[in-house]
This record gives structure tokens, sequence and C-alpha cells, in this order.
């Protein structure tokens, strides 16, 4: 495909994405906020660290990037109903910064976009294209902006609409599903990289950079910090550091690497885990990798639409019992091994979480579009999703077995403690942990497809019967 031909069909895509949005939006001030005429959103504004004059990393708030693709502070959005949206673009004349903003036709063509030197200039330029009795609400963070425009604090941020927004942003528009397409295929050759310097011997240093040429990323442009754990390092879940060995590499060193690493498209975000053990490491937890694999190739067998997302993690948790006590682990029957917590000591996070513009985005415990939320069961308070599967919905489905100190002391030290086998378990501590997370989209014909495992790349991004 042409890279005219590849514009032509990503600009379809996004008028209809468009279209979906202010429709979208209509009903939501119709159904929760009649009377209101427009609403304008805030991208989001640039934080400094404490006592300094450098910037923090900046991300776009996701209800801004939904509608104009810009990841840049201080960017606004007017939405009014029956009309074409305003873009106003602020780019300040700047010679210390690059301010220049690149509106590809595209998604330009879709607004009004009218460019402002400053932030303050938007209370010159709003009331000329909104009337002077026009209830308009604010949307994000710059609740300073809000007042400077004498928006009412009634106006600012109001729930029922946000609550709204986000229940419908579970729902991805094929515009959206191409993004988060193109986000998995490019993260895939930096998880390739990732796994042959894991191999010669890098350490995590090394690996995160591997994945950072190849994936052709920076640090700050990654949609979460990436996770790069060697060894015991993979039984911390949320694992922040990039060690650094002095010295020669050494590969034998490296017996297991859990890497969860994404890549970002256009603000939509892909979010990957692989854990990969050297071969001739201890057979048992080999066996619990093939194990997991296992797991998570049945559950995503068996989606559906219309089905409770929170069964499937109680079946993965059912799945996880089974797998310790094949493999020597664990003794006594699965169900009791879940009922007494033992599990969970071992899978102690969500089997996923809705994906998007946020990496955990949001919807994922709403009910309704009213704000009611669906909690966790009171055993599994960290799950994220519990909302039921249904169509156009982009989800993780990531099941894992860790040997995490802290949770298996708690059982050592009750009555739980016969049903494992700890010598065996401290063999595998220094393995440390197993997680492998693929990206689900829930077709329209009910069908699963696998983002991470079947990419959609190319002119497959815009043939009908993928998108069936």
């Amino acid at each position: 495909m042409s890279v005219l031909s590849h514009n032509m069909e990503t600009a379809e895509l996004f008028a209809s994405h468009l279209a979906g949005l202010q429709d979208t939006m209509t009903q939501g001030l119709t159904s929760v906020k009649p009377g209101a005429d427009a609403v304008l959103i805030h991208s989001g504004s640039l934080h400094y660290h404490f006592a300094d004059d450098i910037a923090k990393p900046f991300r776009a708030w996701g209800h801004f990037l939904q509608w104009v693709p810009v990841d840049r502070p201080d960017q606004f959005l007017l939405f009014r109903p029956g009309q074409k949206p305003v873009y106003f673009a602020v780019i300040p004349q700047d010679f210390w910064h690059d301010s220049h903003i690149d509106m590809p036709e595209w998604w330009a063509e879709q607004f009004e976009i009218v460019v402002l030197s400053s932030v303050s200039a938007l209370c010159e330029q709003l009331p000329r294209h909104i009337a002077p009795q026009c209830v308009c609400h604010f949307l994000g963070e710059g609740r300073d902006i809000a007042e400077s425009l004498a928006i009412p604090d009634s106006q600012i941020n109001p729930k029922t609409l946000l609550d709204w927004l986000d229940y419908a942003r579970a729902y991805k528009s094929r515009y959206e599903i191409s993004r988060l397409a193109e986000a998995n295929a490019t993260a895939l050759a930096g998880h390739q990289a990732a796994l042959d310097m894991f191999l010669m011997g890098g350490d995590e240093y090394e690996i995160h950079m591997a994945y950072l040429n190849a994936s052709r990323i920076c640090d700050d442009e990654l949609p979460y910090p990436s996770i790069v754990a060697l060894n015991e390092h993979s039984a911390i879940l949320h694992y922040q550091h990039k060690q650094r060995r002095h010295g020669k590499r050494e590969p034998d060193a490296n017996r297991v690497l859990l890497i969860d690493a994404g890549h970002r498209s256009w603000g939509y975000c892909s979010d990957i885990t692989r854990t990969w053990v050297r071969p001739g490491s201890h057979p048992v937890f080999a066996a619990l990798v093939k194990g997991v694999e296992r797991i998570q190739n049945q559950i995503i067998r068996s989606l559906q639409t219309e089905q409770s997302y929170t069964d499937h993690h109680h079946a993965t948790h059912t799945a996880v019992a089974d797998l310790l006590i094949e493999t020597g682990i664990a003794k006594g029957h699965a169900q009791d091994l879940v009922d007494r917590g033992i599990t969970y000591a071992f899978l102690p996070h969500g089997l996923g979480h809705h994906l998007g513009l946020q990496v955990h985005d949001v919807g994922g415990k709403l009910s309704s579009p009213a704000g009611q939320i669906i909690p966790p069961p009171d055993q599994y308070p960290a799950l994220r999703n519990t909302r039921p599967i249904e169509a156009n919905m982009v989800f993780t489905i990531e099941p894992g077995i860790y040997f995490i100190d802290s949770l298996l002391n708690n059982i050592r030290q009750d009555d739980r403690a016969n049903a494992l086998n700890w010598p065996l378990v401290e063999a595998l501590m220094p393995y440390g942990g197993i997680r492998i997370e693929d990206n689900i989209w829930a077709k329209p014909d009910g069908k699963m497809h696998n983002l991470t495992r079947r990419p959609i790349t190319g002119s497959l991004l815009f043939r009908p019967d993928v998108a069936a």
C-alpha cells in the first residue's frame, strides 16, 4: 500500500471515528447535561519538578487525544453539537524549544483550526465561537484556565458527563483498532531484540536499550515505563530499575527474563509481556512457563462477548491451582487452593484491563453510562476489569505465576503451610516469576482477534473482512 493510499484510508477511518465521538458527546449532553451548548476539552498542563525548571514528561489527557492526536500541553478542543469541532492550537513563539505541531491532512481537515500564541489568547478567541449566553462545560485539569474563561465551577469536569464519556471510551472505533494494532506490531520488533540480548547475556539496561532501539522509541514516549526484570526481579510485579553489570557479559547469569513493554501509535497503547527462560534452567520453572502459556491460550479460546470478565479471572485461578499441583509445587484439590487464598499468593494481580489511550484505560469497572461501578470480588481486589466483554472492546489477558517472598511467607506461617512443597518453592525462588500478556480485540462478529499474536499491518488494517 502506498503512503498516499494509506493516508486516504486513515482519513476515512478518522472521519468516521470523529463522527462517532460527536454523536457520543451530543447524546451525553442531551442525557446528563440538557441545556449545554458546548464543551471545551483541555489536553493538560506541563508540570515541573519541585524547585526546579526541568519539566516532567508530558502526556495529554485521553479524552482530548481521542479527538485531536496532538500530544502537547495546553491544547484545546471545542465541541458544539452539529458544528465542525474547533481545535485551538496553542503554538508559542519560543526560541528555546521546537513548538511546531505537525498537522497531517488526514486529521487536520476534520477541524476548524485556530492557532494561538498563548493560552491567554483563548479568552479573546473563545467568545468568537460561542454565543454570549452559551452554557459551556470545561473538561480537563486546567481549572484555573476555566475560571479565567468565566466558566462556573458547576460546569468544570461534571462527573455525570465524565462517567458518560468514560463508559463510551471502552468501545473502540475502527480507527482506534488500527492504531492499537500498529502499536502491537511495532512493539514486537522490540521484544525480539530484547530476547536476543537476553540470550547474549546482556544486563537489564542493555536489554532495555535493545528494545528501545529496535522499536525506535524514546523512554518518555513509551506508554508506561518498561519492566525489564532478570531472574528474581521478575517476581516484583512493577519492577522499575534497569540494573547494569560491570565487566563482560555472562550469558549463564541470565536465567529468566520477564519483559513488560509496549508502544504507542498516535496516543494508542500496546501492553505486551513475555517471559523467557534460558535453556538448561530448572525444569519445573520451564514447565511453569509452558503451563502459563497454555492457560493463556485456553482463556483466549474461551472468550466470548457477553461473558463476565470476572468469571474468566476466577477460571484462571483454578487453572493456576491445577498447574501448581501438576508440577508438584502444591498438593490437594484445585478449588481448595483457590478458596484458601493459596493461588492468590502466586497470582496477586488481575487477569487484565481495558487498553486504549491509557494503558489501564477508563471504563473497565462501569456498568452503565450513569457511572455505577461493578466492584471487584473481595477475594481479588486488584482486578481492574469487571465489565462484561462486549464487541469492540480491547483488553489484555495476562495470567502469571510468581514466587513472591512476602506472600509465600504468609502461607508458611499459618495452617496452609502443608499445602506447598517448600523445598521446591525455595529452589524456584531465584527464578522470580512468569507473566504472559497479549492484547485482545472483541470483534463486531463476536470473535476474538489477538492483536499481539496476529498483528494487523499495512493494507490488512483497512480490509472489511478483518474488521468483521
